[in-house]
Parts: structure tokens; sequence; C-alpha cells
């Protein structure tokens, strides 16, 4: 109860700053320790000063791109907050391999390549919204957690990494190496419109997700899963055989060319940031997953939302003045993903 007291005030006197300076401010929790950073760069005061293991809190804003060489928690307001969290500018994650922490990332838009360098285990990811991911050949990262993410230009998945992806939105996710592999749960899965196949998406496993595809004509819907890719109980819209011939891949459906509308309730095939990706009240019923809820982002364990985890203050309203004994009224409205 305490820490989570400390970190409500951290949050306060981070907003309050905010109203008070119009400034980004990056927050950084060192146990008891609370220090904080402002303006553009303060991404990157806040990472020279933290240590394996601690928070940054950011402000919303836009925040210039810094390379990240700690295993730190890093949390923004929420990718669809009145104020999101931007990170902008390309940028590199390279944890030491003797780093015993874990990387954490959540509610925060990237709007530029994150790149994923060297030998590391267990980078998370949250609530966050990237365009381009990619884990470069020469990298080793191993069990990489994306979680009610969105990735809206391209996923890379290169090296011997190996990366599981729940609850998200995937652009682009036949950029496989041979070595690499993925697993994919209760996704959206668009394939490339750079000349990628499904073919190229190998040693995978996809299960109870939504894979469509805008870029070939009603004529030319080809390309297959390859046999070390195993899908159950998925949905194709605009294949004609993804799943091809092989027995393993189990209890799959397909409708036709371009026919959103006999899934979605409103998406038509071009994303955007507002979409939501909401099935119909038909299909809701009718394509249903291993476990009984509907395939896609809201079926399984854990339904996309884009609301943060940890505690957002969504009001706060502040007495100009204190009363006549020295005291001074202050309201505040906090939520948090249940």
């Amino acid at each position: 109860m305490k820490k989570l007291f400390l970190s409500l005030v951290v949050a306060i006197l981070t907003t309050t700053v905010c109203f008070a300076q119009n400034s980004l401010v990056a927050t950084l929790s060192h146990g008891e320790d609370i220090s904080m950073y402002y303006g553009t760069n303060a991404l990157r005061d806040a990472l020279n000063a933290a240590v394996s293991g601690d928070v940054i809190n950011l402000s919303g804003g836009q925040f210039q791109a810094v390379d990240i060489t700690k295993a730190v928690t890093l949390r923004g307001t929420g990718i669809d907050d009145a104020a999101p969290t931007y990170i902008s500018g390309n940028y590199i994650i390279n944890i030491p391999t003797d780093d015993p922490n874990r990387l954490c990332i959540e509610g925060i838009r990237c709007t530029n390549t994150v790149n994923m360098d060297g030998i590391f285990n267990s980078p998370y990811f949250v609530k966050c919204q990237f365009s381009d991911l990619e884990i470069r050949g020469n990298s080793t990262i191993k069990n990489a957690l994306i979680v009610n993410c969105k990735i809206t230009t391209s996923f890379y998945l290169y090296g011997s990494s190996t990366v599981q992806s729940i609850n998200s939105y995937v652009f682009s996710f036949g950029n496989f190496s041979e070595t690499a592999s993925a697993a994919f749960v209760n996704c959206v899965i668009v394939s490339s419109t750079r000349g990628y196949s499904p073919q190229d998406v190998k040693n995978s496993q996809l299960l109870n997700c939504i894979v469509y595809q805008t870029y070939n004509t009603q004529t030319n819907l080809g390309g297959q899963l390859p046999s070390s890719t195993v899908a159950t109980n998925c949905l194709t819209i605009g294949y004609i055989n993804l799943f091809g011939a092989q027995t393993a891949n189990v209890n799959n459906k397909s409708v036709g060319y371009k026919e959103f509308d006999k899934v979605f309730k409103n998406f038509t095939g071009t994303y955007s940031d507002d979409q939501t990706f909401e099935l119909s009240d038909e299909a809701k019923t009718t394509y249903l997953g291993n476990d009984g809820t509907e395939v896609g982002i809201y079926g399984g364990v854990l339904p996309y939302s884009s609301k943060p985890s940890y505690p957002q203050i969504t009001k706060m309203n502040v007495a100009n003045k204190t009363t006549a004994d020295g005291k001074l009224s202050v309201e505040i409205e906090v939520s948090a993903a249940e």
C-alpha cells in the first residue's frame, strides 16, 4: 500500500508540473528515490541516470528516442490516452546478456523503427503501438512477449530469436528467417504488401487468429503456410487455401476476397489508429477459438485493451487556495485496467 501511495503521489507531482510548466516530464523511481527530468531529451536523461530494475514514467507528449541498454520498466500514458506518450525517432534495444532484470515497455507509441539487437531474454511489450519492430539477424532474443499491441507497418524476425504475440494486431508477419520462430495467439494479422508471402512464416504457430490480405486480386489469392507452421482455429479473409492440405492445421475457416463485412463490424481492410477490429455480432458466435471465445484480439484470456495496467490519473482538481486552517482541497480520480 505504501508503495502504491508513493507512486500515486509521484504521478500527482508529475501531472502538476506538466500543467504548470507545459513540459515533457520523465520521472525516475529508484527504490525510495524520485528524480524528474524535463524536455524532449528527458527520456535520455532519465535512462542515463537509471540502473537496471528502475522504473521510468513518462508524461504525455513526444520524447526524443534514445537507445535502451538497461532492463528498466518504461511506462507511458497509454496509446489511446487524450495525451499519448510518443517516442520519436529510431532506436535500438540491446540489453547486456548478464542483466538479471526484464525490460518492460508499456503504454507508448513508437513512431519510427525499433530494433532489438544482441543476446538477451524475455523483453515484454504491452499495450504499445509500433510502426516498425525488428529483431536483427545477428541477435538471439528469446521469449520476447508482445501483448495487446499494434504493429502497423512491419514486423521482422531474424536470427534464431523467438517471440510470442498475444491479442495484438500485426502487420507484415511474413518477414521471418529460417531459424526464427513465433507464436501468434488471438491476433489479427495482415500479410505484407512488400512481396513477402505466408510461405516465409516458418517454424511458427497460429491459434485463434484472423489472417487477411488485400494486395492480391480476386483471381490470385495464392499463398500457403509452410509445413513447419501449424494453424488451429484460425480464420482467413482473401486466401484460397492458406492452410494447405496439412492435417496438422485443423478447424480453420475462410471467407472470400475482401469480404470483411462477414467478419468485422466496421473494418474494411484499411488500417487506421481508431480501428477497433471488433467482430460483428454474428461473427462473434460463428468463428470461435479452441476455448469457445471469439477468434481475434478480443477472445482468449487477455482480450485487447489499450488502457495501461498501472494507475493513471484521469481527473485532478486542486483548490485555488488553502482553507483558514491551512488545508488544501485536492480531488483525484484514478483508473487502471482490470
